[in-house]
């Protein structure tokens, strides 16, 4: 607790001498020209102003990022005029009554302070600094530069560098002087790794090989240890789940309103493909155009989750609008939606160039493939993107109304103009015949010969019981009995001719579809509808039978049933006959793939019109474009995800913002040279933690305790990584934790989500349904991922934390639990090694004196309480309320 208090003084502190050294220079550049300017007067204007006036636009051909080009002025005249308030004509703009001559025209007016500075700025003469420069082409942003990989520095202190990383963050600590604190204990480090790189603590056995290995490559082999670990893929799985706005499908009741049913597949996808190490511009590549890179392919067809996943059913601007701003954001870290009403405030990025974009998706629809043998979509199937409506234009929509399209100017398919430097081409693919024509697949037809061949057994199963209970029926009940065996019959009859169909159908569209057809194509063809037709027939006497069962079961209790069944089943015999006397070809292919609802009145029928034969290449142009190695956005973005959930904080703050508006990298060189080293390995992700967490800059100490006052007053923040940043465990973690220490975690991988109310699973929290409108409650206490965007989690304190630790069932329940199993595996350990233990298991430390007199006393005081409610085992009462008192203590939910 104290080092805790300390460096909350600590911090405190530098704070406030860090206010107090601002104000110092404030107050000394007060006497310098242009110093009220360049403090009270440029600020606002680069925030309220530069978008329509800056250097990307000129309206009105006014620009006002120097003081300079304000007081040139523009069409109307000069916006500022030095000493002279009622002639700027700024000051009328900005302080206009109608909302209609107010500048700036969006968001809230200037406020009256700022105005009030204007005024005071231009009637003391509007003094600006000699040397004062207009913005920079925004098209020269460093994050619009292709990476080189900088020279790694010499430092003075070559010892304390493990790797590169080391020496791009020690070459910051020189120019700072910052001093690094100790590195953190080797049970602290253990802790912290696994936790980050497998979302489980390590037990004390692992604990103990680690503390008595005391080779040089110690740390290394813990590392690969870890990454080899198929709990890896999971822990970073729901990282990139996050990223990637991983959400089970919701809606209303059973229908299906936004993402898909069984999208989990994709997050199956995201967890094996990490495991394996698939290099990140392959995992993009498979996410955004698997359908048209791979498209017979099941395992690289799940990645289309990431499209599927998009998917919403009432609008489909809003669809599209959330495809766009995604990619944007989570691939390349722009924020293209800026952009869809009015051109970028910012970056270098146009309404029209957001539509292109946009243009990119405007054909894909989602569709749902057969999986395995099952071919009942509602069980299982996989979630597929697809072009669908290859001619669907795109056209901008005014101020972003998408009830105001201008449909004067159809908007071609680009990439942004200030990325063009990479290549993007778009070709169209044709598809293989199996893609278009998914019922050909030799994995569905053999689904629906299984599952036929299983409808024909279990008819004829019932047929012998059915005979046999005619043969011993009474007289009264043989009419009942005759129509029961009549019924087994036909329902084998249209069993069987079933079968025969989907033989007959299949032959048929193995001939219809060859390129080029067959030539008894016609004749198959004839005999598939014939078949198909019998199988109406039979179906129809079979329903025709049941029906005459109902009625005759009716009489015989004497219930007066309607006969209308009977007559519309006698019908639709009728007609399934003269359909069967008809000659014709046409007849149902098999079914391999179901189209989702377009929208909310699109007919059951259009979804299973055939599928295009060709794809518009448009998403395979996109993913390799976006996955180019010489793209300045991908690679850069990547690794400051990966940094930012080591350490607790980005390279790049504004984790989905890498443009003009975005907070500048902390360490531009440290950045480039992660991005390059990502790149030239192949895009291995491993690779880039393996770097990380082996570096002695991942290995500090996140106590502030002993540093130096210089090193508080230059960096009170950590900006600049001088010692570890405790972060608090995400959710999935600390349930996971509790049922790991209590050996109750199940490890089984994959499969359907777990329902949100299954208190009773023990799987990895990451497989329960994650929905918008399905939360697991344990893990929404504790600021699990917002569906809808999380790049970035959210950290509260709330007390229903602190009450879900003591009081949840989870809690209670894991709490005994670890404590018998402390026992079972110590059976005769007094109380301060059983302390010890509990101390070592749960928070990976050794306790101190104070702290093992403290629980012995606690321990004393809860046996006797144990006593006098005449608990049955007094010792293991008071164990687990230790055990259940460190499940609550801060350290056990903080990473350090």
């Amino acid at each position: 607790m104290a080092h805790r208090l300390t460096e909350r003084w600590t911090l405190t502190a530098s704070l406030a001498l860090g206010s107090f050294v601002c104000c110092a220079v404030a107050m000394a550049d007060d006497k310098q020209p242009g110093a009220d300017y360049l403090a009270r007067i440029k600020p606002v204007l680069r925030e309220r102003c530069y978008a329509c006036h800056g250097v990307l636009k000129q309206e009105g051909g006014l620009r006002l990022d120097t003081a300079t080009f304000a007081i040139k002025g523009g069409e109307s005249g000069a916006a500022i005029k030095p000493g002279d308030v009622a002639a700027s004509l700024i000051i009328e703009r900005v302080s206009a009554a109608e909302e209609s001559e107010r500048m700036p025209p969006e968001g809230e007016p200037l406020k009256p302070a700022e105005i009030d500075a204007l005024r005071a700025w231009i009637s003391t003469g509007a003094i600006i600094p000699a040397d004062e420069q207009p913005e920079r082409d925004p098209r020269e942003h460093w994050a619009f530069k292709n990476p080189v990989r900088p020279t790694i520095p010499i430092v003075a202190n070559v010892a304390w560098a493990q790797n590169p990383i080391d020496a791009f963050i020690a070459a910051e600590y020189q120019k700072r002087n910052l001093t690094p604190q100790a590195p953190a204990d080797k049970r602290l480090w253990l802790r912290r790794v696994s936790l980050d790189l497998i979302g489980l603590p390590p037990t004390s056995a692992e604990q103990a090989a680690f503390l008595a290995d005391d080779s040089a490559d110690a740390y290394e082999k813990v590392a690969n240890r870890l990454l080899e670990s198929p709990q890896y893929g999971e822990r970073w799985g729901r990282h990139w789940m996050d990223i990637w706005r991983y959400s089970d499908w919701w809606g209303l009741g059973v229908e299906v309103r936004n993402s898909q049913k069984h999208i989990w597949h994709w997050r199956d996808w995201i967890i094996e493909s990490l495991n394996e190490d698939k290099g990140y511009d392959q995992m993009l590549r498979e996410m955004l155009a698997a359908d048209e890179l791979y498209p017979n392919d099941p395992d690289k067809l799940r990645g289309g989750g990431f499209l599927a996943r998009q998917y919403f059913k009432f609008n489909r601007t809003t669809w599209l609008d959330g495809t766009v701003e995604h990619t944007g954001k989570a691939m390349l870290g722009l924020t293209f939606n800026c952009a869809k009403c009015h051109d970028h405030k910012y970056d270098p990025f146009s309404q029209v160039e957001y539509y292109q974009l946009r243009a990119i998706f405007e054909p894909y629809q989602v569709r749902t493939d057969v999986v395995g043998s099952e071919l009942d979509f509602e069980k299982d199937g996989l979630p597929r993107p697809f072009d669908c409506n290859l001619e669907e234009a795109t056209f901008l929509h005014i101020r972003g109304d998408d009830r105001n399209p201008d449909k004067g100017k159809t908007i071609e398919p680009k990439i942004p103009n200030f990325l063009s430097t990479v290549p993007f081409d778009v070709q169209p693919v044709q598809l293989p015949l199996e893609a278009y024509r998914p019922g050909l697949l030799t994995r569905v037809i053999e689904a629906h010969r299984l599952t036929a061949e299983q409808a024909v057994a279990k008819a004829r199963e019932a047929v012998e019981p059915a005979k046999a209970k005619l043969a011993a029926a009474t007289d009264a009940d043989k009419p009942v009995a005759q129509l029961e065996v009549t019924i087994a019959e036909r329902a084998l009859a249209t069993a069987e001719s079933q079968l025969l169909s989907i033989q007959a159908r299949t032959v048929a569209d193995q001939a219809k579809f060859a390129q080029p057809p067959a030539g008894d194509a016609a004749a198959l063809a004839a005999t598939a509808a014939l078949t198909e037709k019998t199988v109406a027939v039979n179906k129809a006497e079979e329903e025709v039978a049941r029906a005459e069962l109902v009625l005759l079961r009716a009489a015989d209790n004497k219930k007066d049933v309607p006969k209308a069944a009977l007559g519309k089943a006698k019908t639709a015999l009728e007609a399934a006959q003269k359909g069967l006397a008809k000659p014709g070809e046409a007849y149902t292919s098999l079914i391999g793939s179901l189209k989702t609802f377009e929208n909310n009145l699109e007919k059951e029928d259009s979804r299973r019109k055939p599928f295009p034969a060709t794809s518009t290449g448009r998403r395979t142009a996109l993913a390799k474009w976006i996955t180019a190695n010489e793209h300045p956005l991908t690679a850069r973005v990547a690794v400051n995800h990966l940094w930012n959930r080591h350490f607790g904080r980005a390279l790049v703050p504004t984790v989905f913002d890498f443009g003009r508006k975005g907070t500048p990298p902390t360490h531009p060189e440290l950045l480039d040279w992660l991005t390059v080293e990502l790149r030239e390995h192949n895009w291995s992700m491993k690779h880039i933690h393996r770097l990380i967490v082996t570096s002695q800059t991942y290995r500090l100490s996140s106590s502030t305790a002993g540093a130096t006052a210089a090193t508080l007053a230059a960096d009170g923040d950590n900006r600049y990584y001088w010692h570890g940043n405790p972060v608090r465990m995400q959710a999935q973690l600390i349930r996971d934790s509790l049922l790991h220490f209590a050996g109750e975690l199940d490890l089984t991988r994959g499969g359907p989500s777990i329902p949100v109310k299954d208190e009773t699973s023990r799987r990895r929290s990451l497989y329960f349904v994650h929905s918008h409108n399905d939360h697991q409650q344990f893990l929404s206490i504790f600021d699990d991922a917002n569906v809808l965007e999380c790049y970035r989690r959210s950290e509260s304190i709330v007390p229903q934390q602190a009450l879900a630790l003591e009081n949840s069932p989870l809690a209670t329940n894991v709490a005994q639990k670890i404590a018998a199993r402390l026992e079972m595996d110590r059976p005769k350990a007094s109380d301060e090694e059983f302390t010890r233990a509990a101390f070592i298991t749960i928070l990976a430390v050794e306790p101190n004196a104070d702290e093992l007199a403290l629980v012995a006393s606690a321990l004393d005081q809860f046996k006797e309480l144990a006593r006098s409610q005449q608990k049955p085992t007094p010792d293991l009462v008071a164990r687990t309320a230790i055990i259940h008192a460190l499940l609550n203590h801060n350290d056990f939910v903080t990473i350090r």
